[in-house]
């Protein structure tokens, strides 16, 4: 190869080289060119046409001048002002919308819940109340048997069909249903409530009901405002978180009972016996108690708000976390002389201080103390 054709192909090589550098700068050009103009497109929406028109008034002004004037000045913090405020506007808008329509998806879902909760309480509501023409039949049979024994006989029912009512009592199970147009907080039967006021108005023998009140589950039993009258027999009946409010009872024998958080506001029961009976955490608001006797029995967290206990017999009375709020203690009968100091002092129990204004204890026999007010 002679050197005229080495430097012909060096131009070339030289030619195509230029040629690519070429074609790199337009690339440059172009890009730098796209993102100049993507910067002016997406200044107007982020700094809105006023501010931009402001700034560039004013890097014009200062080109020119060397200086800004104060009008410029306050035209840009004006149009800087204006567009935050626009942009806060925007953004408020953009998220609590959103927000607002997610609040209220929310609500129409939790409103769909509760009436499908609704449904399905009705429903089992209506399966439980079928029960109730079976306890007709079973009724019907124990009415016929004490009519057979005749009225001078014990008036007791025979072991099948105890064991009858007591399987219907278990198959009698707490629900929710609709009161006064909407549903109740807590399940409870009212089946049970309507069985147990049969068995204790029939007249029923001593042994057949205790065998009944032994063996039946009588827990969540709603009689509420029910009139047993008096004197009834409820020894060891189960009783947890039934519904007594306002239920007229008074003499009933309770000894040894089972009302757990039972519902007993307003609830007459004077001259009732509860010896050994559990009354934790149950509230017996304004409960008419008079001459009751709570020998040994467990009040422990019972609500006795304005509850009148006069002449009640508390003796051995558990009444830990128990709510003395103006109870009426006029001649109880308590177990120790430092009585009021210990449910004051000890406990800590709610009232207690109102109760040491009020009362002073009084010796009467060898082991017993009587609340007298204080004149």
């Amino acid at each position: 190869m002679n050197q005229q054709d080495h430097i012909d192909r060096l131009k070339k090589e030289n030619k195509l080289l230029q040629d690519k550098l070429d074609k790199i700068n337009k690339g440059k050009q172009k890009k730098k060119r796209f993102r100049w103009w993507l910067v002016k497109k997406s200044s107007v929406p982020v700094f809105g046409s006023r501010l931009k028109k402001s700034i560039s008034n004013a890097i014009n002004e200062y080109k020119e001048y060397k200086t800004v004037s104060v009008d410029t000045v306050s035209d840009v913090s004006s149009s800087v002002i204006w567009r935050i405020t626009r942009i806060g506007l925007f953004a408020f808008m953009v998220g609590v919308i959103p927000a607002a329509v997610l609040i209220f998806q929310t609500k129409l879902l939790m409103n769909q819940n509760k009436l499908i909760t609704s449904q399905n309480n009705l429903v089992e509501a209506d399966r439980r109340s079928s029960l109730v023409f079976v306890m007709g039949d079973v009724l019907a049979d124990f009415n016929e048997e004490l009519k057979y024994k005749g009225a001078n006989s014990s008036r007791n029912i025979s072991k099948t069909l105890e064991a009858r009512i007591i399987a219907l009592c278990m198959a009698m199970k707490p629900y929710r249903y609709i009161d006064e147009g909407k549903l109740i907080d807590k399940p409870i039967s009212p089946e049970r409530g309507q069985l147990l006021f049969s068995l204790l108005k029939s007249d029923l023998g001593a042994q057949s009901s205790q065998d009944i009140l032994n063996s039946a589950d009588f827990n969540y039993t709603n009689l509420r405002k029910v009139n047993l009258g008096r004197g009834v027999n409820l020894k060891y009946a189960r009783l947890d978180y039934s519904d007594l409010t306002q239920a007229q009872m008074p003499a009933t024998n309770l000894e040894r009972a089972e009302l757990k958080e039972a519902q007993m506001s307003k609830i007459n029961l004077s001259d009732a016996v509860l010896k050994g009976a559990r009354l934790n955490n149950s509230n017996l608001e304004k409960a008419e108690l008079l001459s009751v006797d709570f020998t040994n029995a467990n009040l422990y967290g019972v609500n006795l708000t304005g509850a009148d206990l006069s002449e009640a017999i508390l003796w051995g009375t558990k009444l830990q976390n128990a709510n003395l709020t103006d109870v009426i203690l006029d001649n109880a009968i308590v177990d120790r002389q430092d009585w009021i100091e210990y449910i004051s002092d000890s406990l800590g129990l709610e009232g207690a201080d109102a109760i040491e204004d009020r009362y002073r204890i009084k010796k009467q026999g060898k082991k017993q103390f009587v609340l007298v007010p204080k004149k």
